[in-house]
């Protein structure tokens, strides 16, 4: 077994609203998820990506459900939980330690996977033009072909991939090789050397034209200030000072009224963290001692030690744990709107000082009228010539570095070794489309891995199949990058007839490496043999089973509960 393969070994979901839950164990190596139509195949699948924070499609009945869903998963030999409830995520070890606890995915969930899968992909988000570590869906996108969306066209089958904007290209060239972890870094620099040159020269351009304004006005000649038109400027910016302020005492009230209610809502989460442990320890002491009366912690009245009475424990903590929910959500809409009103009022604060900077200086001006006088425009000069030499110096030198990154960054764009992947990449897909019997497409029109493949009718799944396949293989082979679980789900598409609906099943057991962990989801295998582990739910439109609740709730309600305590504190 390889170091670096990540495999997929135990799924539970959970819904406290149903009452109901579902457990499923995974094999290392090949795992059929199998059953009729509606049964919750792709419904296992998803969870899988949904856990570990790569956003799939659900329909509204499984929204309802409210599921929280914890997997259990290897990388590297160690094993790890990681446990999602709405957006809050907590990732613990094996005997559930609290490893790190995550309430947003782009800032938290992706540098951190990025970090421990070894995965220097970073891509430009299209809202700030910034490179970011790669979302957890794009890290995950190569290795897995959605039901729907994955058989349409590639790279396409999680949500909120437009978080990146052309991500495609910048996706193959690493997951292929043809640019590795390295590239990405230079990239990152670069762009960071690039925006602070913009900075500036757009600095720089703003010092030359105020040069030459000011060089207009006092060509040779001493500061000559005209009373009447200073006392303008200052009445001008005393009016401004006084809107300034007025927008100042508005920021400060709002920010008032949402501090206010920050600390209703701590005190709220506070009250709720208590009763959850109090009731915890009423529902404990009353599975200790079963003949005891149970008294409420909250009117202190006493009542008969029954399965009722526990079971209305339960429900105390559940509906609890829900309003922390609620709570926690509530408290991270507030933080985020105390944090904005912070810095509108940091900002007006400073713009009021600069304007008083103004006044003082200018006041400043009038008492030493005489001595501003005899300054020459020659002095004046120098100090813009100083200023300029100074940017002069910065662009040079960050010039410099700039060329030096972006000839590192190109040595390893190598055009030898990218025709050499290119040309692996155009031999297998050859291959294995003739596997696929798909004789409209070749690799003849590619003169780069292209960013899909096109085809006609029920060829086009096949033709799809062999690309994600011939992408594996070129991973595999030019690249050191985690071994992740290939996930296919529902590859019986567009209408296939008896011989290519084999050829499908047949091609995905024969091709699959035995070092990446096989999760595939169909209907049945069309005259494939196949002896491996299955997993089969049965009823349909229910793939959570009341029975399972218990054990489901046991297993995963202590580490919820240390996941909201981890986001209240951190909080």
């Amino acid at each position: 077994m390889e170091l670096n393969q990540l495999l997929i070994k135990q799924l539970t979901i959970l819904s406290i609203p149903e009452k109901s839950a579902k457990t499923v164990t995974f094999h290392p190596q090949r795992n059929l998820i199998t059953g009729e139509n509606d049964v919750g195949k792709s419904s296992i699948i998803k969870s899988i990506y949904h856990s570990l924070g790569a956003d799939v499609h659900f329909d509204s009945v499984w929204e309802k459900a409210d599921a929280i869903s914890l997997l259990t998963f290897s990388y590297s030999n160690k094993d790890y939980m990681i446990l999602r409830s709405r957006d809050h995520f907590g990732l613990f070890d094996i005997h559930g330690n609290l490893l790190k606890s995550f309430d947003s995915i782009i800032k938290g969930l992706s540098p951190y996977f990025a970090k421990l899968f070894n995965n220097r992909l970073l891509l430009k988000q299209s809202k700030t033009n910034q490179r970011i570590p790669a979302s957890p869906a794009i890290q995950f996108l190569p290795f897995y072909i959605d039901q729907d969306k994955g058989w349409a066209k590639p790279w396409d089958s999680f949500e909120g991939l437009g978080v990146f904007g052309g991500f495609k290209r910048d996706l193959i060239n690493f997951v292929t090789g043809i640019r590795p972890n390295e590239y990405f870094l230079l990239s990152e620099r670069i762009d960071q050397l690039s925006a602070k040159l913009t900075m500036l020269k757009n600095e720089s351009g703003v010092l030359v034209s105020a040069k030459k304004t000011v060089e207009k006005h006092i060509p040779n000649a001493t500061f000559d200030i005209d009373i009447k038109a200073f006392k303008r400027d200052i009445d001008r910016l005393l009016v401004k000072l006084e809107v300034l302020k007025n927008k100042e005492n508005e920021y400060r009230k709002n920010l008032i009224k949402q501090k206010n209610k920050e600390v209703f809502i701590d005190n709220e989460i506070a009250i709720v963290s208590k009763s959850i442990r109090e009731i915890n320890k009423d529902y404990e002491h009353s599975l200790n001692d079963l003949d005891c009366e149970i008294t409420c912690p909250t009117c202190n009245a006493t009542y008969e030690n029954s399965m009722v009475s526990r079971f209305g424990l339960l429900e105390d903590i559940d509906t609890c744990r829900s309003l922390l929910s609620d709570y926690l959500e509530e408290k991270k809409k507030i933080t985020k709107e105390v944090t904005k009103l912070e810095n509108q009022l940091n900002l007006q604060v400073a713009k009021v000082r600069e304007i008083t900077d103004l006044l003082n200086e200018k006041k400043g001006k009038v008492r030493l009228k005489d001595l501003i006088q005899n300054e020459s425009s020659k002095q004046v000069k120098e100090i813009f010539n100083r200023s300029q030499s100074n940017y002069s110096t910065q662009i040079g030198e960050i010039e410099e570095q700039k060329s030096g990154l972006e000839i590192d960054r190109s040595k390893l764009n190598n055009k030898e070794r990218k025709e050499s992947i290119i040309s692996r990449f155009n031999t297998l897909i050859d291959l294995f489309l003739i596997k696929l019997n798909v004789h409209t497409l070749n690799s003849d029109w590619f003169s780069d891995i292209p960013l899909s493949v096109k085809s006609q009718g029920s060829d086009t799944p096949r033709a799809l199949l062999a690309y994600y396949y011939a992408i594996l293989f070129t991973s595999k082979e030019f690249t050191s990058l985690p071994l992740f679980p290939l996930v296919i789900d529902s590859p019986n598409q567009q209408d296939q007839d008896a011989t290519n609906r084999n050829k499908i099943i047949k091609f995905i057991f024969d091709n699959t490496p035995d070092d990446y962990q096989l999760i595939l989801g169909t209907v049945d295998l069309h005259g494939v043999e196949y002896d491996g582990h299955t997993i089969s739910p049965a009823t349909k439109l229910q793939l959570l089973d009341k029975d399972e609740f218990e054990d489901g709730y046991n297993k995963i309600a202590p580490l919820l509960d240390r996941l909201q305590a981890s986001l209240i504190a951190e909080s």
